[in-house]
């Protein structure tokens, strides 16, 4: 937003706090823009106590975020990347193998990201009896629980990731559910996208002088 602007309504905090407390080692794993929410979350575990090793990806160099607020929060940082643009290729998940098999004492794994790469973590840390958290981020609507949109299945038992979470126990979630709800309204949201990109090419197009205009008279072109 700019100087100037304002918000109508601000509503929060919503669910349930992260649980921070001395655990000891704990992996804090972002993928693509969760790292911005495991970001906080590191910097307190780290404050209460823990060493903290953090692992970041991305899907290419230009896409990896918050490295250095990272770095100093972490005892250790490792990034991947899909393309291998930067640092090292692969993915998060190759990381924390690496770490397990290397025989590094792990008491908690914080995963944020996309669920395909929360879902592979969690599987992965089953096996080794690692306790696990997942942070979600079905589609929400109203923020309270009355909607249903956010419902996850945890424990064969409904939840709302607004109320009772965003974060649950990645041993526990039915991530077959999460992905088949979270792909319903695929359609819509690529129309959406598409219907943006078509008007912002439109407005590119407009000399800036013409779409200050347009703005100000409430028109277009």
């Amino acid at each position: 937003m700019n100087t100037g602007d304002s918000i109508l309504d601000v509503v929060g905090p919503l669910g349930k706090p992260s649980e921070i407390e001395n655990f000891g080692t704990v992996v804090v794993m972002g993928g693509g823009v969760g790292t911005a929410m495991a970001y906080p979350t590191a910097a307190a575990l780290k404050r209460a106590g823990n060493r903290v090793i953090s692992i970041v990806g991305a899907r290419n160099k230009e896409l990896v975020i918050l490295e250095r607020e990272l770095r100093e929060v972490s005892d250790a940082l490792m990034i991947t990347t899909d393309d291998g643009t930067y640092a090292d290729k692969g993915f998060v998940t190759d990381k924390l193998r690496q770490l397990i098999e290397n025989g590094t004492r792990i008491d908690l794994v914080l995963a944020i990201g996309p669920i395909p790469m929360m879902r592979a973590v969690a599987e992965m840390t089953r096996k080794e009896r690692i306790r696990t958290v997942v942070s979600l981020n079905p589609i929400m609507i109203d923020g309270t629980g009355m909607c249903g949109g956010c419902r996850v299945l945890v424990d064969g038992k409904s939840e709302f990731a607004c109320v009772d979470g965003p974060e649950f126990d990645g041993h526990r979630v039915d991530f077959s559910v999460l992905v088949q709800r979270n792909s319903m309204y695929r359609a819509a949201e690529q129309k959406s996208m598409q219907e943006f990109q078509r008007e912002k090419l439109l407005l590119d197009a407009v000399p800036a002088q013409e779409r200050t205009t347009c703005a100000l008279h409430g028109g277009g072109r």
